[in-house]
């Protein structure tokens, strides 16, 4: 247990690399998302892409903070179950 937190810690394991990367479904999403980035890029002129740029990088933002507590929230209720398991 000790190795797995502190590979934890230290970036060895990263729980989201991998997620989704085996849903159909998800892999459609980012080929859709692909597509109609491609798409704007060539519809929109130089300032509108910078600012679209600037939503993207600031949703991507949000998705990476609400992952990050997703993971603390799902590792928190985790360890509460062994707890419980463990307790009787």
């Amino acid at each position: 247990m000790k190795h797995t937190i502190e590979d934890l810690w230290n970036g060895n394991i990263a729980p989201c690399e991998h997620c989704g990367s085996h849903d159909p479904a998800i892999n459609e999403l980012v080929c859709l998302m692909e597509r109609h980035s491609g798409t704007l890029q060539g519809q929109l002129g130089g300032q509108q892409w910078e600012i679209f740029e600037k939503y993207r990088d600031a949703s991507d933002e949000y998705l990476l903070r609400l992952m990050e507590r997703a993971f603390c929230e799902g590792f928190c209720l985790g360890a509460k179950l062994a707890a419980e398991a463990l307790s009787g």
